[in-house]
């Protein structure tokens, strides 16, 4: 009877300590799910508190950013050209490249170019990216980049290919005037207003010979 009765207290006792034990996981459990609701909760407030901050950011960004016409369909060909450009300013010789489909990211869309093979010196491998980087009225992205030495003759020179994101958006596109564009008309004037200074200025000395001219025929007829 005794020994019932110590074995009934025996699985009371264990079944308790498994509960126990049991309770003890789950609390756990919900207190590390509060603590990461908690520290998200946080995080979302801290990002609602700089809703001014971000959205000041993105229209910066966005201000930046090259717009084109809903539809265009020269979006490839428009950053491959500058993008060739720039690589033959920097003396970067680019043989293979092609444009992909374009990506959309939000607002913000995506020309990718794979550039197969390209040939440079480091100076102007270094000089190539940092152009792309700090181009005007554009947002270049390099993505990967693999460097091997090319086997040209005379040494010094590098080989390898690269990943280019071109990221811009889609909008009402406005007719601006580039600043060379502003500057030409400034500068025909300023040339159109010299031309027609040299040109009174000539006259001026024409009237003055001819005045001349006419005072010693005069002076010639009176002797």
């Amino acid at each position: 009877m005794l020994l019932a009765v110590a074995g009934v207290v025996v699985m009371y006792a264990i079944a308790g300590v498994l509960w126990f034990t049991s309770q003890e996981m789950a609390w756990r459990t919900a207190a590390k799910k509060y603590a990461a609701a908690e520290k998200k909760t946080l995080s979302e407030k801290r990002l609602i508190s700089q809703r001014q901050k971000w959205n000041d950011a993105y229209e910066e960004e966005r201000e930046k950013m090259p717009m084109f016409a809903e539809g265009a369909l020269d979006v490839d060909t428009h950053w491959l050209r500058r993008m060739n450009a720039l690589a033959l300013e920097n003396n970067v010789s680019i043989s293979q490249s092609q444009a992909g489909k374009q990506v959309e990211a939000g607002d913000v869309k995506e020309q990718p170019i794979d550039v197969k093979r390209w040939e440079a010196t480091i100076t102007s491998l270094v000089k190539f990216i940092h152009a792309l980087e700090s181009a005007t009225n554009a947002m270049f992205d390099v993505r990967e980049i693999s460097i091997k030495p090319s086997a040209r003759k005379g040494g010094g020179f590098l080989t390898g290919s690269f990943k280019l994101a071109c990221a811009y958006m889609h909008g009402d596109v406005e007719e601006k005037e580039s600043e060379e564009e502003k500057e030409e008309p400034k500068a025909a004037k300023k040339a159109s207003g010299k031309d027609d200074s040299e040109k009174s200025e000539d006259d001026s000395e024409k009237s003055e010979d001819d005045s001349e001219d006419k005072t010693d025929e005069k002076a010639e007829k009176d002797n």
